[in-house]
């Protein structure tokens, strides 16, 4: 089994291309393409420790790409293994006294595929890999960290012809399309050049390379969400634009507010437990006619974050709050040179353009 796991490529996109490129095509005419869903929030963070591990959301606990975590009574962003206000340095939560492992899952997928014989590979570019986040989550397989998709498709088509048997899993992410939707917008020139490139070579480097030449291979493309596109001219920032809701929010130990959580498409809220009502319908005034706001435990209870009871780890850290602007707003926290929303593309929230995701199988 081979796993293309592409950041971003959400159904829309897979409609907006599947007549264009050949790999693509191949997939409608001898594959199997379904539309399915992401999970909430649909934020790589989410995704991408549910696939290496096999946890829902609610599971796992690392829900998106900022959040509380009471370990260190402070905002970090777990996959940078960092505190939040270090915005993108990697790994200062090791100044705390708090080991690694403790953010994180104990037990991954590729542990149990090893117990039932199965060897798995992890191909993930070489700029994030390895990282304190990937040496927690990739335990039990083989990591091929990559300089360029090009080395990457050609490396795993090479390993997949030379290698028979025992049966073998093969994972590949790919972070591009992801990032240039993110900085020009899912319309721009920028993005579709990245789609381009690595449909095509998908198709040349690999899917020719394979085709005819291995037996009971299964190729599987989908993605962790898709994007939709977004102004950050039009952000509001709950700081400057609802000031009256710093006076709701929780802070910790230190003082500081714990702000802030999830992302400018589901801001999450850690709000004080006797104000929670109130500051509902504050947010709900102010946010009118440009996004909901919900009580967590309501979204709980519908099972937003998964179907069994949600674990310690994710309660402890989840806002109370969260907001869910509509198409094409958001909503976030300022600070200078901190927090500051500047993407032209963005998810986490529960828009069709967010959420659903394609599920494409071919047998190669």
């Amino acid at each position: 089994v081979i796993l293309f796991f592409v950041d971003a490529f959400g159904w829309h996109f897979f409609e907006r291309y599947a007549e264009k490129y050949e790999f693509l095509k191949t997939m409608l005419n001898a594959g199997v393409v379904s539309k399915m869903t992401s999970q909430f929030p649909s934020t790589t963070a989410a995704q991408t420790t549910c696939i290496h591990t096999g946890l829902n959301v609610g599971q796992s606990g690392v829900y998106e790409w900022h959040y509380y975590e009471p370990l260190v009574d402070d905002i970090i962003s777990p996959l940078l293994f960092s505190y939040a206000r270090d915005r993108f340095e990697r790994n200062t939560l090791k100044q705390s006294s708090v080991p690694a492992e403790a953010f994180y899952p104990r037990h991954t997928f590729y542990q149990t595929l090893k117990t039932k014989g199965v060897v798995s590979y992890v191909f993930q570019h070489q700029a994030y890999t390895p990282s304190t986040f990937s040496e927690a989550v990739f335990r039990g397989a083989s990591v091929v960290p990559f300089r360029s998709i090009t080395d990457a498709l050609t490396v795993l088509a090479e390993t997949v012809v030379a290698q028979k048997a025992p049966p073998y899993y093969y994972f590949l992410y790919f972070d591009r399309i992801d990032s240039a939707c993110h900085f020009y917008g899912p319309n721009s020139q920028e993005f579709e050049k990245e789609v381009e490139g690595f449909l095509t070579l998908v198709d040349q480097l690999f899917y020719k390379k394979l085709h005819g030449k291995v037996k009971d291979t299964l190729l599987i493309m989908t993605a962790d969400h898709g994007q939709v596109a977004v102004d950050p001219k039009t952000t509001i920032y709950l700081n400057k634009q609802a000031t009256g809701i710093e006076s709701f929010l929780q802070t910790n130990r230190q003082g500081r507010l714990l702000v802030p959580a999830g992302s400018a498409r589901d801001m999450f809220l850690y709000i004080k437990e006797e104000y929670i009502d109130e500051a509902l319908m504050y947010l709900q005034k102010h946010l009118a006619g440009r996004a909901e706001v919900y009580k967590t435990a309501d979204l709980m209870a519908q099972h937003f974050f998964g179907l069994q009871e949600p674990s310690p780890e994710f309660l402890s850290r989840v806002g109370n709050v969260v907001i869910l602007p509509y198409e094409n707003e958001t909503v976030w926290w300022y600070e200078e040179g901190r927090f500051v929303m500047r993407f032209l593309g963005h998810h986490g929230g529960l828009t069709t353009g967010e959420v659903e995701i394609p599920l494409l199988l071919l047998t190669i």
